[in-house]
Order: structure tokens, then C-alpha cells, then sequence
């Protein structure tokens, strides 16, 4: 029932959970890319961090979920980011209708790593593809997110910080 209650918080159905709106990304504004990595915190001991970007307009009203090693960890809708914790040792990151397969990920602890969710849509078919992208990149990607989308967490549905920990594979 819990898996279920986090499928369901990811997707963005429940009505309690949803975007904590930041400012909009008006060039020459006073907001700040790095304020917005800082307000992401430190990244805990024993974790890395992923963030996965979705600065695209398309299918903006689309869920798209992530899995690593096939389990649900967020998902985003038009211009919104989301991050998750992962363990070190190795990922298979994936996100709907990828047919470029999983992406690969040997995560290192305390290490902040981002994936641009690049959407497309052909022939009225959605489709999301996963790039590792630079920092500096992503948070020129992050410049255009209007939202962070907030997950739920069981056992963790005060703490709007929690993020959920994806176990790895192997070390």
C-alpha cells in the first residue's frame, strides 16, 4: 500500500502533494541559478544526488515518471525538475517511452549528477530521452523550470525535503 501511495503522489494525482512554485525565469531578473542549487541543500552522507530536468514545454500537461534500477523515483510535468537519492554503486535510470534503452550511472558518493528529460512528441506519441548533462548546463536548464515538483515519501510526508533513496545494483 505504501508503494502504491507514492505511485500515486508521483503521478501527481494526490491533491496534497504538488509544485512548490519559485519565481519565474524572467531574463535580467534578480533570481538566482545558484540560489536554486544551494536551496537544494547538502547532499547527505552515503548518497549521491540525481536531478532530472524538464525545461520543455511539450506535453507539459504529461507525467513522466523515472524508475532506477526499476524503481519509481519521481517524475516530472512540463518545466519542472525533481532530485532523488541514489546509493553508491551502479544505476539503470529510465524514463517512459526511452527506446534508447536505460541510462548508466555508477554513482559515487556526495556527488550531484543531472539528466536533461529531453520530451518529445512524434506522431501524437509522447516520448522522454535521458542525457547526462554538466552542471553548468543543467542549471541553465534549470533556469527555465518554473516549478520543483514535491514527492511524497512514505514514512516521511512532513518532511517536504525527503527525497527517496534508489538502492544500487552493485559497488
Amino acid at each position: 500500500m505504501r508503494k502504491l501511495a507514492l505511485v500515486v503522489a508521483l503521478a501527481g494525482i494526490s491533491p496534497s502533494i504538488g509544485c512548490m512554485h519559485a519565481e519565474p525565469n524572467i531574463p535580467g531578473s534578480a533570481r538566482n541559478t545558484a540560489a536554486s542549487v544551494a536551496d537544494l541543500g547538502p547532499i547527505p552522507s552515503g548518497s549521491a544526488q540525481v536531478c532530472v530536468v524538464r525545461p520543455e514545454r511539450i506535453a507539459a500537461h504529461v507525467s513522466m515518471p523515472v524508475r532506477d534500477n526499476g524503481r519509481l523515483v519521481g517524475a516530472t510535468r512540463g518545466l519542472t525538475f525533481f532530485c532523488y537519492l541514489a546509493r553508491p554503486g551502479e544505476h539503470q535510470i529510465t524514463s517512459v517511452d526511452d527506446d534508447t534503452g536505460p541510462t548508466l550511472l555508477r554513482a559515487v558518493s556526495g556527488i550531484r549528477y543531472w539528466l536533461h528529460q529531453d520530451v518529445a512528441e512524434l506522431a501524437g506519441n509522447v516520448h522522454a530521452h535521458l542525457d547526462w548533462v554538466e552542471e553548468h548546463d543543467a542549471l541553465e536548464l534549470l533556469d527555465a523550470c518554473e516549478s520543483r515538483v514535491h514527492v511524497a515519501v512514505p514514512g516521511h510526508e512532513d518532511e517536504t525535503s525527503a527525497q527517496p533513496i534508489a538502492p544500487a545494483t552493485k559497488m
